[in-house]
Order: structure tokens, then C-alpha cells, then sequence
């Protein structure tokens, strides 16, 4: 077993195939299209969500639903980036993302994440020298680290972002699976949405084969990802829509997480427990991960690529073969 891949998954399948179930037993009419932005519905079901975990009156006809995250970033780099423009990324960080970056043929600069975020004076000579049209992160629980922004660097960070007008592409795909008692606040609600445009999936809340995921942001970049989002696929599935509505619907979410949670600090102390007892004599260091699905290893050879993936994968260069990105849910 590949212990880097991130097809694992904790899913509550008695809950999922229960809300499958209620929306097969409905009288939901399937035999039309959907419109672009997706289920009304379900849209204003997440405003609801996220106004109340982020204490902030949010709208929900500024969010468009999207087939996964994987999507949502293929029609922002469309809609908004141009062969050539500057993108300023995280290093290590997802791979997905890289990959349509460099098949846009879009201008990559790498800057190296520290423990709590950005070094902020690195990044405003990077944004000086290069004049990058958007930034990409996962600012809480990047993957492949595990590292989250303190949240004095997040308003740093918005400071910087904010006079230099450059837009922020915000990952968010694991805010919820926080080990800690800190508070990490979204860069969309630090900034109420300016210059932000925040992506969230339920693949990690629900199930990897529940792709559905949405984009948040300013109406005039909606109106923008909205013209692309009609050209992919008309809409996301329906059917898909209706169940992640039934489940948000008919289960507490709270209780959900904070079961994940606890099944995930023990994936986590067994993941390291192994890591330990396997790799003793080879481990250079690893990260302190606060949550997430991912740590970074760093070893003293090259990887064996029957068992991780190379570290190569999640950087802009190569260089990284003796270092890898462990997935917890590997040890269930």
C-alpha cells in the first residue's frame, strides 16, 4: 500500500447511504438541467453554514457549486489567468493544482511555507520582482505539511495582498479537521471577501465520490467563473447536489466532525507510530501537523516509490526525492 496517495477516506457510510436513499425514495423531478451556479437549495444551505461558523452575513448567490475542488480551480485559472501571468504558490503544496497551473502554461513562483505561514517580507519582494496576478494556498492544513498560518499571519499576509490588489486563490478543503483548540479564521472572513476567492469541498466531510464542491467570492469574479462553469458542464449533478443537501439536512455536522476527529488523532498517532518504528534510522524530520490528512517526511535516502510518493510531485522543481507527504487515513 502506497502510503502517500490521498484516495483514503473516514466516511460515515450508514449516513450516506441513507440520504442516497431518501433522494432515490423523492419525488425530486430529474429530468431537467440545473442551473450553472447549482441547486438554490444547497446553495443557500452552505451561506448558512459558513454565516454562522464565520459570524458573517454572507450571500449566497456569490456561491457556485462545482464538480470538486479539482474543477473549481480549472475554471478560475480560465476565467481569470492567461497564458504567462504570475501565480505565486506555496512550497511544498497540492499537486492538482500545480499540474493545471504548468498546462496553462501560467508563470510559477515558489515560496517556501514556514511553521506559521509566509515570511512576509520574502513575499512582498517576490510580489515587487514579479507582480503576480494571484497567489494560491491552503493556509490551514496545507498538504502535503500539515502546517497552518497563525492567524497574525493571515492579517499580515491580507495586508500585504490587500495593497498590492492581487487576488488570492484560497484552498480550504481541511479547516475542519483541526487537532487543536485554535480558532483559525478563513482568509474570505478576515477580508469579507476581497480580493478572496475561497474554495470548499464536502470530499472530505462526505466522501471522495461525492464530488461536489463550491467557490466563494465577489459577484464581478462569479459573474466571470459562472461564464466558464456553463461551458464545462452546464451543471454539476444533480443528483449529487440533492444528496450532500439531504446530509447537511438530516445530520449534525458538529457531532460528525468531532467524531472524525477523534478517529483521525489516532490514524495520526499509529501513522507516527509506524513511521518510527520503520523508519527509525532514516527519518531527517517531519511535521508537526495540527490537523489535516497530511504530514511531510524528510528522509536521509530517496524514497522507495513502491511505498511513497517523491516529494518532487508537490514542489515547482525537482530536487525533493528524498521526501514525502504521509496520508494518515493509510492506517485505517
Amino acid at each position: 500500500m502506497n502510503r502517500s496517495n490521498g484516495i483514503y477516506n473516514l466516511i460515515n457510510k450508514k449516513e450516506i447511504n441513507a440520504s442516497i436513499k431518501r433522494v432515490v425514495d423523492s419525488n425530486i423531478n430529474f429530468n431537467t438541467y440545473l442551473t450553472p451556479k447549482g441547486l438554490k437549495d444547497l446553495r443557500l444551505k452552505i451561506n448558512s453554514i459558513l454565516s454562522d461558523l464565520w459570524n458573517q452575513k454572507l450571500d449566497y448567490k456569490n456561491i457556485l457549486i462545482t464538480t470538486s475542488s479539482q474543477q473549481s480551480i480549472n475554471l478560475i485559472v480560465d476565467a481569470l489567468l492567461e497564458e504567462n501571468d504570475t501565480i505565486i504558490v506555496e512550497q511544498p503544496t497540492y499537486f492538482g493544482a500545480l499540474d493545471i497551473f504548468k498546462k496553462r502554461k501560467i508563470n510559477i513562483i515558489g515560496l517556501n511555507i514556514e511553521k506559521y505561514g509566509f515570511n512576509l517580507e520574502e513575499l512582498e519582494k517576490k510580489i515587487k520582482k514579479h507582480h503576480p496576478k494571484m497567489i494560491y494556498a491552503t493556509p490551514t492544513f496545507n498538504n502535503p505539511t500539515g502546517y497552518s498560518w497563525s492567524n497574525q499571519n493571515r492579517k499580515g499576509f491580507l495586508k500585504l495582498i490587500n495593497k498590492y490588489d492581487i487576488l488570492v486563490l484560497e484552498d480550504d478543503p481541511y479547516s475542519y479537521i483541526n487537532f487543536t483548540n485554535e480558532k483559525y479564521y478563513s482568509l474570505s472572513k478576515l477580508n469579507k471577501e476581497k480580493n478572496i476567492i475561497y474554495l470548499g469541498t464536502f470530499s472530505k466531510l462526505i466522501s471522495p465520490s461525492i464530488n461536489v464542491g463550491y467557490i466563494i467570492a465577489e459577484k464581478r469574479l462569479i459573474d466571470k467563473i459562472y461564464v466558464y462553469k456553463k461551458s464545462y458542464d452546464l451543471s454539476t449533478s444533480a443528483f449529487l447536489q440533492y444528496v450532500v443537501l439531504d446530509y447537511l439536512n438530516n445530520y449534525d455536522l458538529k457531532e460528525l466532525i468531532n467524531k472524525k476527529i477523534t478517529t483521525y488523532k489516532e490514524l495520526l498517532n499509529k501513522s507516527l507510530k509506524y513511521l518510527n518504528e520503520e523508519y527509525k534510522d532514516k527519518i531527517v524530520s517531519y511535521t508537526k501537523t495540527k490537523g489535516g490528512l497530511f504530514y511531510l517526511v524528510k528522509f536521509n535516502e530517496e524514497v522507495n516509490k513502491n511505498m511513497f510518493e517523491t516529494g518532487n510531485d508537490y514542489y515547482i522543481d525537482n530536487g525533493h526525492e528524498k521526501e514525502t507527504r504521509i496520508n494518515i487515513c493509510s492506517f485505517m
